[in-house]
């Protein structure tokens, strides 16, 4: 990516988060939903289907403009009706942001990061990256400059 695309990009995602803050599932307790982090679960089939994210114990949908931003096309899915029903029997979830980005600095010692719900989620390590299935060529540089002006929410982590 050039200076100037870098560049573009970052300040995109400057404009873009004043638009993606959502409210936050804080009063849900998913805690014991934790061990499925990084499934994606599919409803329905088709046309119609919708993929739903295993995120910090809450099954959040991604659309499909988020899904190829952030996954390997050849991402398996499961079905499981029983675990989407739990889980929405406990709290309603917001669909991850639209259009929700990977991101890092130009330095990969600044980290890596989920660029979601106004902010950006720093991903613990290799082995969360790849529990959720990230794809490493979707990552988009951020210049240096920009990263530490862009709200830092609690790390992805895994209990893999």
């Amino acid at each position: 990516m050039t200076t100037k695309a870098a560049l573009s990009f970052a300040v995109g995602v400057v404009v873009a988060l004043t638009y993606m803050m959502a409210p936050t599932d804080a009063a849900c307790d998913t805690t014991k939903m934790r061990r499925y982090d990084g499934d994606l679960i599919a409803e329905g089939s088709g046309k119609t289907m919708k993929l739903y994210l295993i995120y910090k114990g809450c099954a959040r949908y991604v659309n499909p403009r988020t899904y190829f931003n952030l996954f390997k096309s050849c991402v398996k899915y499961t079905k499981n009706a029983d675990l989407l029903e739990a889980i929405s029997a406990k709290c309603q979830c917001k669909a991850l942001s639209d259009g929700a980005a990977l991101i890092r600095g130009p330095n990969i010692n600044l980290g890596v990061f989920l660029l979601t719900d106004g902010g950006k989620v720093p991903i613990a390590n290799p082995a969360t990256f790849y529990a959720y299935c990230f794809n490493y060529a979707k990552l988009k540089m951020v210049p240096a400059f920009i990263l530490p002006k862009i709200n830092t929410l609690a790390t992805l982590t895994t209990s893999i």
